[in-house]
């Protein structure tokens, strides 16, 4: 679970980027920079939540794969 949460994480902030740094076109009911920016401040925070579910889950006497 917390591999799907990643990958949606580093896709939102990828889109977010781009919506933000290399799009020029503009919306006329939204700031497309403040969308890539909170695009990308969810991701970070996604991500964050999946590493931390990601070292919890590695603790708890479950078996990795390794």
């Amino acid at each position: 679970m917390a591999g799907l949460l990643a990958i949606g994480a580093i896709t939102s902030i990828g889109l977010g980027a781009i919506l933000t740094f290399a799009v020029d076109w503009q919306w006329r009911s939204a700031d497309r920079p403040l969308v890539g920016l909170i695009m990308m401040a969810v991701g970070l925070i996604a991500l964050a939540a999946a590493t931390t579910l990601d070292r919890q889950g590695s603790g708890t006497g479950r078996p990795t794969g390794r």
